[in-house]
């Protein structure tokens, strides 16, 4: 990708519950973002779980002692 394909944007408009905002708030602040930021990284990883999916794996979530505690499903 170009350094100029980069930069280019496409600004697009949601409409979003006051709950789901609110949601979306609390995730840029805890993650010291912006909700672009929030938005971004919600669709890495919706890309990362679809395409695990594709190919027959699984996304879980692990403790700290790497002891699977649950598993994400429904994407």
């Amino acid at each position: 990708m170009t350094a100029s394909r980069k930069r280019q944007r496409v600004q697009i408009n949601l409409d979003l519950s006051p709950e789901l905002y609110e949601t979306l708030n609390n995730l840029a602040e805890q993650i010291n973002g912006d909700n672009a930021e929030v938005l971004l990284k919600a669709i890495a990883l919706m890309e990362v779980a679809v395409e695990a999916k594709q190919q027959g794996k699984h996304i879980w979530i692990a403790d700290e002692n790497k002891n699977l505690e649950a598993e994400v499903i429904g994407l």
